[in-house]
């Protein structure tokens, strides 16, 4: 069975199909027009890895934080899918999958901010502790005078292998965090 990643909480489309650590991944930068295509990409990767949508059997969502609207896309089709496949379903914070492949084992931590409105960002901070990632500072809105002064990564979009990678720590169903 195939496990599908799905994130659409930023600017950034991130979708990937990926069984036994293989498969493929893409990030499009589409801004706020996920829905056009979306299920076109997942259409071209099903294609790429020789899958069908029936031999989906998991997915992993980000789960923001991000707008209503890019939350509800990703979390409306995933959940759609996972319906029609019987698939489980596990949520995973779009920050933690944006910074999980620049994290190092016992490396210094990092904070992914996403830009907000009002010269604000959501962030969090996490560090990677015997291959698990470790929240460090819980998702939250920061004023621009308190962020933190080292580690920053500024809107990267969420990964999707990282998503596969982090579907071990993640939890069951989703909760999504809007802005």
């Amino acid at each position: 069975m195939w496990t599908l990643t799905l994130d659409t909480a930023t600017p950034y489309l991130s979708l990937g199909l990926f069984r036994e650590g293989e498969g493929l991944g893409r990030v499009v930068r589409l801004g706020r027009r996920h829905e056009e295509a979306l299920f076109g990409l997942l259409d071209e990767l099903l294609g790429e890895v020789g899958a069908r949508r029936e031999e989906i059997g998991t997915l992993v969502l980000g789960e923001g934080p991000g707008s209503y609207t890019g939350l509800r896309i990703a979390l409306a089709a995933g959940l759609g899918i996972a319906l029609a496949q019987g698939a489980r379903v596990y949520g995973v914070s779009s920050l933690l999958a944006a910074c999980w492949p620049f994290l190092e084992e016992g490396g210094p931590p990092l904070t992914p901010l996403f830009t907000a409105r009002n010269r604000l960002y959501y962030g969090a901070t996490y560090a990677k502790r015997e291959g698990r990632p470790q929240e460090l500072m819980p998702p939250q809105k920061l004023q621009e005078a308190l962020l933190p002064q080292e580690g920053l990564l500024l809107d990267p979009p969420p990964d999707p292998r990282g998503l596969y990678e982090l579907r071990p720590f993640a939890r069951e169903g989703v909760d999504p965090l809007y802005l």
